[in-house]
């Protein structure tokens, strides 16, 4: 069992780093929920998208220099997506679209909670 979700997670990149993006999403709005932290939602989601861009252009740098550019042209080209390969913009892109996901659920779950505490407290009409 263990085996075959390894080799799922190394033969589908994007697709394990999304679905670890969810994960890590609601762990760290779990936390910043309990620290009362401003959109805990948002800044969760916000995190987890900065760390995968931050992977996939620190990696792509780092091919980029290899190639024989040097560090100046390879970092700009990190950091404004120039020369990404594909499966470097979907392993960035898969984990940003579910981070914000799981954001919007967060939300849309704490909005229906806050509204049905309100309308406990006004009361039967």
């Amino acid at each position: 069992m263990l085996s075959t979700l390894v080799a799922f997670m190394v033969a589908n990149p994007a697709t394990s780093h999304a679905l670890t993006a969810v994960l890590e999403t609601a762990g760290v709005a779990a936390v910043l929920f309990l620290l009362r932290g401003p959109r805990p939602e948002a800044t969760a989601a916000l995190v987890v998208s900065t760390y995968y861009y931050g992977r996939e252009a620190g990696q792509r740098e780092h091919d980029i220099k290899h190639a024989g550019w040097d560090a100046v042209q390879a970092h700009l080209g990190a950091e404004f997506l120039y020369g990404w390969s594909l499966p470097n913009l979907q392993q960035w892109v898969a984990p940003t679209c579910a981070a914000w996901a799981v954001a919007a659920v967060l939300y849309l779950i704490r909005e229906r909670a806050r509204r049905g505490t309100q309308d406990c407290a006004k009361g039967p009409s």
